[in-house]
C-alpha cells in the first residue's frame, strides 16, 4: 500500500521547521539528543574527552545532514549519513574496543531528537489536520534517515574491524590495553610486541588535539617532544582515536613543561597531558593513569593550557569532581578576591607557591619586587580571613580558578 503524499502546506512546514534547526536550534536541543545517545553507549566515551568531542560533532552533522536535506527537498528520502565526523568516531569506536554497542545510541538519539522535533512541530502550526500530516511525513523521514545511517554505521565497522585486524598499530593498542588493564602477560613478551622496554623508568603522557583530527605527523611529534625533553632516544606510542596518541618513554629525567610548550609551538592545536616518572610495569601503568586524569581535568574545566602536568593538577582534579563544592570553596576561601583583577590572583597563587617569597615571586613573573608586595597586600585585603589562617584553602582555590582560566 502505498503512502499517501504530504500536503502543500505540511512540507512548507517541514521545510520551515528544517530551516530553525540550521540557523537557530539551541544548544540544548543537541544536548538532549547527546545525553540520551551517551545513556546507550559505552561509559568509557563519556570519560574520554576526544571521544566525547568527536561523539558530540558527529551527533550535530548527523542533526544538520537531515535538516539541510528537508531544507533542499522537504519530505524525499534523506540519504544515509556517512560525513567526516561520524566516519571518525566509527573507526576510534573500532580502535579502543567499544564498538560492541554503537548502534544502540542511535535509536536513543532517534527518540530524543524526535521529541524535540514534536514540540516544535506544535510551534509551527495549530491547525490539526496540517499538524497531523506534518507529524506523519517526519516521522517516515527520521525513522528512514536513521534506519539508513545505522546501515552504513554497521558497514564502516565491519570494514575498520577488518583492517585493524591487519595491522600492526591495532596490535600495538591491544596489548598496550592488556598490560593497562592487568591482564597476566608476560613483561619480556609484552616488551618485544611493543617494541618498547617495559622494565625501565617511564613517563606518560595523552597527546591529543581539540579538533577532529589532528594535522598529519603533528601527534607524532609531540611523542618524539616527550622523548626528547626527558632524554630517551624515542617513543612508544600507540594511536587511540584518530585525534589523540598513547605515549611513553623512557625517562632519565623529568620533562621541563616550557620547554615541552616550546616544541609544541610549531603543531597548533596539539596538547599534552603528563604522568609522573615510575619504574616497571606499574609506573607504566600508574603514569598513564595520571595522565588521563590530568587530560580529563582540562577539558572538563575547559582550560586552554597546552601542556599540563599531573603534579599541578591533582589536588584540583580532586576537589573539582563536586563543581558546587569546588563553586563554594572558591567563594569562601577568596570572598571579594575571587571576583578581583586576575593580576592579584596570579600573583598570590605565585607568592604562595613560592614560599611566601616575594622576591622569588618578582623572578618568576618577570615584574619588580615592590610591585608584587603591592599587589599581595591588595590581594590579602580582599580575603575574608587573614592568609596565614585560610593559605591552603586559598592555594587550593586559587589553583581551581587557575585551571578554569580564570586565574
Amino acid at each position: 500500500m502505498s503512502t499517501p503524499a504530504a500536503s502543500d502546506r505540511a512540507l512548507a512546514l517541514l521545510r520551515e521547521g528544517a530551516e530553525r534547526i540550521l540557523t537557530s536550534a539551541t544548544e540544548e536541543m543537541f544536548a538532549r539528543v547527546d545525553d540520551a545517545s551517551l545513556a546507550e553507549h559505552d561509559v568509557a566515551v563519556a570519560e574520554d574527552p576526544v571521544l566525547l568531542a568527536t561523539f558530540r560533532r558527529a551527533n550535530r552533522e548527523t542533526i544538520v545532514h537531515w535538516a539541510a536535506a528537508n531544507v533542499r527537498d522537504p519530505g524525499a528520502p534523506v540519504p544515509a549519513h556517512t560525513g567526516p565526523e561520524a566516519m571518525t568516531l566509527a573507526r576510534d569506536l573500532v580502535r579502543r574496543g567499544l564498538d560492541g554497542r554503537a548502534l544502540e545510541p542511535y535509536r536513543a538519539g532517534q527518540n530524543a531528537a524526535w521529541q524535540a522535533w514534536m514540540e516544535m512541530a506544535f510551534s509551527l502550526t495549530d491547525d490539526a489536520a496540517v499538524l497531523h500530516e506534518l507529524l506523519a511525513v517526519s516521522a517516515r523521514s527520521i525513522f528512514a534517515f536513521v534506519d539508513a545511517t545505522m546501515a552504513a554505521t554497521y558497514e564502516r565497522i565491519a570494514r575498520e574491524r577488518a583492517d585493524l585486524t591487519r595491522g600492526t598499530s591495532a596490535e600495538r593498542l591491544e596489548m598496550a590495553t592488556l598490560v593497562l588493564e592487568g591482564a597476566p602477560v608476560d613483561p619480556a613478551r609484552a616488551s618485544r610486541r611493543l617494541a618498547y622496554e617495559l622494565e625501565g623508568t617511564h613517563v606518560a603522557a595523552i597527546a591529543w588535539s581539540d579538533a577532529s583530527g589532528a594535522p598529519a605527523g603533528a601527534l607524532a611529534q609531540a611523542a618524539q617532544a616527550l622523548a626528547d625533553a626527558v632524554g630517551a632516544a624515542r617513543p612508544l606510542a600507540v594511536s587511540s582515536s584518530s585525534a589523540a596518541t598513547w605515549v611513553w618513554a623512557a625517562a632519565r629525567h623529568d620533562p621541563d613543561p616550557a620547554a615541552l610548550e616550546a616544541a609544541l609551538a610549531g603543531t597548533p592545536g596539539v596538547r599534552l597531558a603528563l604522568g609522573e616518572r615510575g619504574p616497571g610495569v606499574e609506573g607504566f601503568r600508574r603514569s598513564h593513569r595520571q595522565a588521563l586524569v590530568a587530560q580529563r581535568l582540562v577539558a572538563r574545566l575547559g582550560s586552554a593550557a597546552r601542556v599540563v602536568r599531573h603534579r599541578d593538577v591533582e589536588v584540583v582534579a580532586l576537589v573539582t569532581h563536586d563543581e558546587d563544592a569546588a563553586d563554594a570553596l572558591v567563594a569562601g576561601a577568596l570572598g571579594e578576591l575571587a571576583g578581583a583583577a586576575a593580576s592579584l590572583r596570579e600573583t598570590l597563587r605565585t607568592y604562595l607557591r613560592h614560599g611566601w617569597n616575594a622576591t622569588r615571586t618578582a623572578e618568576a613573573l618577570f615584574a619588580h619586587r615592590n610591585t608584587v608586595v603591592g599587589r599581595i597586600a591588595r590581594a590579602e585585603a580582599l580575603l575574608p580571613r587573614p592568609l596565614r589562617e585560610s593559605a591552603l584553602e586559598v592555594a587550593v582555590a586559587l589553583e581551581v580558578l587557575r585551571w578554569r582560566g580564570e586565574g
